[in-house]
């Protein structure tokens, strides 16, 4: 795993600020949105990559993306106020979702800006503004297992659909089920499918996020797939995207998170207390697995021990009362006092992350040399004494 600072700047971040402690560079998730985009249009150019808010919503990152050009997906009032916050405006925007509420339309048709409905009941409120909205259509999508997602609309929904007074600017499919590109082609030909039998012509394809970022080789031996490299990944979506749609076709438009997240944030922490155990060592931190893999996958993101090596794997466990509590692995013993680093960790830990035991993670950007988010105390946001 590559640091995204030097060790010695590392601990010296550490003495400053405490830990745990996230290390930020939004640099990482630009140049990622970038080449994601250029290598698309190499094939197929009217391509649009739209960032997930949900995936990580530091606003470091948030300005960065703005700043670089690039749009922002939201999928709540929240985040569209949190984006609106940052300067965002009506064209910098996508809103996805479940749960849009009447007012939610109304705002987004006097400000412009484009919204895919998830449901029949949605689009009834949409159409009940009076006017026909420019809307999208998300779809359900067929899940890996055969399933049929919970989100979008299904084929029994189109007669309805065809009799409200919207007008559908496009359609929407995601799912996380698949990462690979031959499923994203998939994607684009389910999605031309319902054009067909809805007799339009979209303005844009919308095919979601989910994409792969490039794992660390400690944690590519251990997914139950293959990752298509990027470049391997924008041939075959951007072939397929030229091959079906042509010259000057409507936008493509792809909403990654993880895809462009994963590597610009690590996680710094200390090793508390060392345990031996009949089954070998075991190191305690002050840090927690919620700050690092919220969703518990079964795969840990890579450790380094900054002040040893080794070839073991030491099993790293975080400081709070849960079993489950175990970060990842560290390749030697280490002793109270050492700095482990855990990579890989920049979609979701920060927005997931539980109010759990300690209190939120501070945020260093190693690219501004500015702390964005400050350790508040625990009482600060439990609402203690109020």
């Amino acid at each position: 795993m590559d640091l995204l600072v030097s060790p010695e700047t590392i601990r010296d971040l550490a003495r400053q600020h405490g830990t745990p402690l996230y290390l930020l560079d939004p640099r990482y998730v630009v140049d990622a949105l970038r080449g994601l985009t250029a290598g698309l249009m190499r094939f197929y150019p009217n391509v649009e990559a739209t960032y997930s808010v949900k995936s990580n919503y530091l606003a470091g990152i948030l300005r960065a993306v703005l700043a670089a050009g690039f749009r922002l997906e939201v999928v709540s009032r929240h985040e569209l106020a949190l984006a609106g916050s940052l300067g965002a405006g009506s064209g910098q925007l996508l809103f996805n979702g479940p749960g849009k509420t009447r007012e939610d339309f109304a705002y987004c048709q006097r400000q412009g800006i484009d919204v895919n409905v998830d449901s029949l009941d949605e689009l009834r409120l949409a159409a009940s503004l009076g006017t026909r909205m420019r809307v999208g259509l998300r779809i359900a999508a067929t899940l890996h297992n055969g399933s049929l997602s919970r989100f979008g609309l299904v084929e029994s929904d189109f007669d309805e659909v065809r009799q409200l007074p919207v007008s559908i600017a496009g359609l929407h499919l995601h799912h996380s089920s698949r990462r690979d590109a031959q499923s994203y082609c998939d994607r684009l030909d389910r999605l031309r499918e319902v054009a067909a039998t809805l007799k339009i012509e979209p303005e844009y394809y919308d095919l979601g996020g989910g994409m792969a970022s490039v794992p660390p080789p400690e944690v590519a031996a251990r997914l139950p797939y293959p990752i298509d490299p990027p470049e391997q990944w924008t041939e075959t979506l951007g072939r397929h995207a030229a091959r079906v749609l042509g010259a000057g076709g409507p936008r493509l438009i792809l909403e990654p998170g993880i895809g462009v997240l994963a590597g610009c944030l690590q996680y710094v922490t200390s090793i508390t207390a060392v345990k031996r155990r009949p089954t070998g060592d075991i190191a305690i931190c002050d840090g927690s697995l919620f700050d690092v893999n919220p969703l518990r996958s079964a795969i840990h993101p890579p450790c380094v021990l900054l002040e040893r090596t080794g070839t073991g794997a030491v099993p790293l466990y975080g400081g709070t009362c849960m079993e489950i509590d175990q970060l990842g692995a560290l390749a030697a013993t280490p002793v109270p006092g050492d700095l482990a680093v855990v990579g890989n960790v920049g979609a979701y830990s920060v927005s997931l992350a539980p109010q759990f035991i300690v209190p939120p993670t501070p945020v260093y950007a190693v690219d501004t040399g500015e702390l964005l988010r400050v350790r508040p105390a625990l009482g600060e946001f439990l609402g203690a004494g109020r």
